[in-house]
């Protein structure tokens, strides 16, 4: 009885966990390939998305019920890539155009991707290498987030417009992306007034809630003005829907499809390997790559601040190993990239979802939605894909360039917005160029800049030995010389880095310090190097000229 009672204490966990992934995977899942891909090869672009998204969400949900420490995980696509999976769209349609061999080799740049990403977890928590994670500069982090949060934003704009984002198809559809930004400034202003004297927000559930309530309420603004559903969606407010999808598949070249498209199974029905481009593969790799690192930087946020908020200890490495495997399957399934969500996993939590069983259940409803998701979203509204998107890329953008003020320097500040501007012109794979170029500038200027190789100079004659004046050797009377003595020992502390960036500061200063001495011999120069963290040939070779 025990047992029954507890699993009908785990419904509402689950069905709300149920509810939050297809109100994610919607607006998501459409966006996983370019807008002006309009011509797609099979039937319902949309629908693939939304099923690659649940697919990549039910092997993370499974994998990580099984293997993380944590009672309550939840797995999710890690939708933050969307970037990256339109510009490994983007090169296979330069080298196959935009038929169904472009679909083929898209699809294995995906599952190579997410075997990559999973390869790479794996290895770093098996061999216990998980704190390297935490050497990734802040700064680049930061600003990779605010460049996302643009491509979020106008991710959000295109799905609603169903367009491309210019000048002209926001003149034409200014009724459609109007109804996404009221929303926004109506959501921004419940929010402001949801929150408390310290910044921090009274009701937790609100964007959620506001979003799972704008479909109700765009039926009932329907409703109240008469306007019939068909009317709606032949002018372009809803998503279509599968049924109506089979004149919008187009072959290029006209060659008529060879497998019947349009199933649950189209995820693998469209790789067939004898047309794949390799050498668009090939050209792929500098993308997969910034595609792996960016996929780094989100297990030590969310596992951290998991462990706090449930209180659970847990280990790195293993849930670096959890991410490692469910990435590989996902992979090896042709599947997108995963990861533990933290706010998911925080509401299940708060929801009172906890145990393997209650995870398994989770990835039984997410399965069911794989199934009948698509036909689900032909009946939401764009408003609320785009709406979403726009939010959160708006949070991302905020949190990267406007709650990041004053955090840093302005060196680090202005590397910031360099990547910022830089995704959002020339995409991803500039950026992590940028983040990169950003990070070795901002370290070698900081070293030359603000750190002085010398911390301190003083002369012998402050450093009395207690044992010296204790006992009177003969050997020691020459330090008490007024002209051979200590007066003629000079003690240098060295600091940090010593490199060829900050040695010529060095010679100088040391010149300065060395040249007024009276020229009596001897002179003792004594460098004390317990604070230096490391030395290159460089330097080594400055201080030895110090003698000449």
């Amino acid at each position: 009885m025990a047992v029954i009672t507890q699993a009908l204490h785990q419904i509402p966990a689950v069905a709300l966990i149920g509810i939050f992934h297809l109100m994610v995977g919607i607006p998501f899942g459409v966006s996983y390939f370019p807008m002006y891909w309009r011509k797609f090869p099979i039937p319902g672009k949309e629908a693939l998305g939304i099923r690659m998204f649940l697919f990549s969400t039910l092997v993370g949900q499974i994998v990580f019920a099984y293997f993380s420490g944590f009672k309550n995980p939840i797995g999710l696509q890690m939708v933050e890539n969307i970037g990256f999976t339109k510009e490994l769209a983007t090169i296979a349609i330069s080298h196959q155009g935009y038929g169904l061999d472009a679909l083929s080799t898209t699809m294995v740049m995906f599952g190579i991707s997410s075997l990559l990403v999973g390869t790479v977890f794996f290895l770093l928590g098996y061999f216990k290498m998980g704190k390297i994670i935490y050497f990734f500069p802040t700064h680049v982090l930061i600003g990779l987030i605010g460049g996302i949060g643009i491509l979020l934003c106008k991710t959000g704009l295109e799905n609603t417009l169903a367009n491309t984002v210019s000048i002209s198809s926001m003149i034409e559809g200014w009724n459609h992306w109007i109804i996404v930004v009221t929303l926004e400034i109506i959501l921004r202003f419940l929010e402001y007034l949801l929150t408390d004297s310290k910044g921090n927000p009274r009701f937790a559930l609100l964007s959620p809630i506001f979003f799972c309530m704008i479909t109700p309420c765009f039926y009932f603004a329907m409703f109240i003005l008469n306007i019939p559903i068909s009317v709606a969606k032949d002018a372009g407010y809803f998503f279509p829907s599968l049924s109506n999808l089979d004149d919008n598949a187009n072959d290029e070249g006209g060659v008529s499809l060879s497998v019947e498209f349009g199933t649950p199974w189209d995820l693998w029905k469209v790789i067939d390997f004898s047309k794949v481009s390799w050498k668009a593969i090939l050209d792929s790799f500098p993308t997969m790559l910034a595609l792996v690192l960016f996929s780094l930087i989100h297990v030590p946020i969310n596992i951290p601040a998991f462990s706090l908020s449930t209180k659970v200890d847990v280990d790195m490495n293993q849930e670096l190993i959890a991410h490692g495997l469910s990435n590989m399957l996902s992979g090896a399934g042709g599947g997108l990239q995963n990861y533990m969500a933290y706010t998911q996993s925080v509401l299940y939590d708060k929801s009172g979802g906890t145990g393997r069983y209650s995870g398994l259940a989770v990835a039984l409803v997410t399965g069911i939605l794989f199934f009948v998701g698509p036909d689900i979203a032909s009946h939401i509204p764009r408003c609320m894909a785009g709406a979403l998107l726009l939010h959160v890329g708006i949070d991302l953008f905020l949190e990267g360039v406007v709650d990041s003020w004053r955090k840093f320097d302005l060196l680090e500040y202005a590397g910031i917005w360099l990547i910022v501007i830089v995704m959002s012109v020339s995409g991803m794979e500039a950026a992590m160029v940028a983040g990169g170029i950003a990070a070795v500038s901002t370290y070698a200027v900081q070293n030359v800049a603000y750190l002085s190789p010398i911390r301190g100079v003083m002369p012998a004659t402050t450093l009395r030995s207690s044992h010296w004046n204790r006992v009177r050797l003969a050997e020691t009377t020459i330090l008490s010389d007024s002209v051979l003595g200590r007066s003629r020992i000079l003690v240098v502390q060295l600091q940090g880095h010593l490199f060829f960036g900050n040695m010529a500061f060095f010679t100088d200063q040391m010149k300065e310090l060395l040249c007024p001495l009276p020229d009596l011999e001897p002179i003792v120069l004594i460098m004390d190097c317990t604070l230096v963290l490391g030395i290159d040939s460089s330097a080594a070779r400055a201080i030895v000229k110090l003698k000449d």
